[in-house]
C-alpha cells in the first residue's frame, strides 16, 4: 500500500498541469514509493517493526487504562474493570514486542475485527440511507400534493 500510494502520487505529479506541479509533492511521493520498496525488499524488518510499535503503543495504552481505573476504582466498579483491561493489554503488548509471531497474529485479529466491523457499518448505513431517502421522498410527495 505504501509503494502504491508513491507511486500513484509520482503518476497525479506527472498528470497534473505544470502550474499545479509542486516539488515537494514529487519529493514526498518519491520518498513513499523508495520506503514502501525497502518495506517489501526487508518483510521480516519490517514485521518487527511493526509489531514492536504496536505492541508499545498497547502498552502506554494499558498503563493509562491501569492508571485511570486505578483512580476511580473507589467510586464505581468500571474502575476495576479498566485496571483489568489494562493491565490484559499490557501483558499482551510485551507479549507482542518479545514475540513477532504473537504481534502478528494479534496485529491481524485487530485488523480482520477493524474490517468486520466495517463492513457490519457499511451495511447498517446502507439500510438507514435507504429509509431516509424513503422519508424524504414520502415528505416531497406530501409537499407536491399540498399546493
Amino acid at each position: 500500500m505504501v509503494l502504491a500510494a508513491g507511486l500513484l502520487g509520482i503518476i497525479a505529479w506527472l498528470a497534473a498541469d505544470k502550474p499545479e506541479r509542486e516539488g515537494m509533492s514529487l519529493f514526498w511521493s518519491i520518498l513513499t514509493a523508495a520506503f514502501g520498496l525497502l518495506m517489501l525488499l526487508h518483510l521480516l524488518v519490517t514485521m518487527k517493526t511493526l509489531t514492536v510499535i504496536f505492541g508499545l503503543w498497547m502498552l502506554v495504552t494499558g498503563l493509562l487504562l491501569i492508571q485511570s481505573g486505578w483512580s476511580l476504582r473507589s467510586k464505581n466498579s468500571f474502575g476495576w474493570i479498566m485496571v483489568i483491561a489494562g493491565v490484559l493489554s499490557a501483558v499482551a503488548a510485551v507479549m507482542m514486542v518479545f514475540n513477532i509471531g504473537t504481534g502478528a497474529v494479534g496485529i491481524s485479529t485487530l485488523l480482520g475485527l477493524q474490517v468486520l466491523l466495517t463492513g457490519i457499518a457499511l451495511v447498517l448505513l446502507s439500510f438507514t440511507k435507504k429509509i431516509v431517502a424513503g422519508r424524504i421522498k414520502d415528505k416531497i410527495e406530501s409537499l407536491k400534493s399540498g399546493l
